[in-house]
């Protein structure tokens, strides 16, 4: 339903104040308009038919003067009146503002929403872009820089929830996300740190979220910016990750190595189980035809594969001794 403010009788609050309603403003400017047209035609010495035209024209030029139409389509306003501490707010829409009140604009009224310039729709779903936070590792001795932001939907909210909440829904998720991560790797090695960063954002999300309590934003998803990545957040600590990005790739380095020997290892085995094929065959062909007839077949076998591989149409043959 769309809030809007309704004529009230004037009321006196507690500084002594009157709260004059915007009917009765409006009601004694349209009849010093009216005063003053005649009193013009009188002075002036005009038409009697000049008075109506004199008083319409008054009219006007207070209404465009003190009414402010307002196209709210997508997002809340917050209205409150120039005499009285009292606030409304429009649920969106097509919104007249008459004064004595006024939209306010500024946004340190806006409570949990002070760094937005609107006020949002309940049941909205925002992206809200957290402030990166400066995480300590190693028990300070190196600093880790992260941005996150998170998703979530609006939930109802009053004037009262706004002036009681005023830190920024920004702010409360940054320390409350900072206090998270700085609990889980503050005595953590850098690499092991920067593993335990991502695996909070990817496994414990939920548990993280279920922290973060405004009275106004339900937060649904937590995450790390995906057009950022960790940082380092000082000189040393990029230091110490340049080196143990060198480890790294002395290690893998090493790995090629250590699996290109094991490769050639394996050549040799097999190099040797060939050889021994072949031992173990000549063996077989000495005991049966002796020690010069095997070497005469292993001749024949040689001397055929030369053949063949020179295109010679019949291999020779051999005569092996009885």
């Amino acid at each position: 339903p769309v809030a809007k403010l309704t004529a009230q009788p004037p009321r006196v609050s507690g500084d002594g104040m009157v709260a004059i309603s915007a009917i009765s403003i409006h009601g004694v400017a349209f009849a010093v308009a009216v005063g003053a047209g005649r009193c013009a035609v009188r002075l002036l010495d005009l038409p009697s038919d000049s008075e109506l035209v004199i008083i319409l024209a008054l009219v006007v030029l207070w209404l465009l003067c003190t009414v402010q139409i307002l196209d709210a389509h997508g997002y809340r306003v917050m209205i409150r009146s120039a005499f009285s501490d009292s606030a409304l707010l429009c649920a969106g829409g097509g919104v007249i503002v008459a004064w004595p009140e006024y939209v306010v604009r500024d946004r340190r009224q806006f409570g949990p929403w002070s760094r937005r310039d609107r006020l949002p729709m309940p049941r909205q779903v925002l992206e809200v872009d957290v402030p990166k936070i400066d995480v300590p590792v190693d028990n300070g001795l190196y600093c880790l820089r992260v941005n996150t932001k998170v998703v979530g939907i609006v939930q109802d909210y009053s004037v009262k929830d706004l002036t009681d909440n005023p830190i920024a829904i920004e702010i409360r998720i940054n320390d409350v996300i900072a206090g998270a991560l700085r609990k889980a790797v503050f005595d953590k090695p850098l690499g092991q740190a920067m593993v335990e960063i991502q695996q909070l954002f990817l496994k414990d999300a939920a548990s993280v979220s279920s922290l973060i309590s405004t009275a106004a934003f339900e937060v649904t998803q937590l995450m790390l910016d995906a057009n950022e990545h960790i940082e380092p957040a000082n000189a040393s600590t990029r230091a110490a990750l340049d080196i143990l990005v060198e480890q790294k790739q002395e290690s893998a380095k090493r790995c090629v190595l250590e699996a290109s020997m094991e490769t050639e290892e394996q050549k040799v085995k097999l190099r040797k189980v060939a050889l021994e094929s072949q031992r173990s065959e000549y063996m077989m062909w000495q005991e049966v035809f002796g020690k010069e007839g095997a070497a005469i077949v292993e001749a024949s076998k040689h001397a055929k594969v030369l053949y063949l591989s020179l295109g010679s149409g019949a291999a020779p043959t051999w005569t092996i001794p009885s």
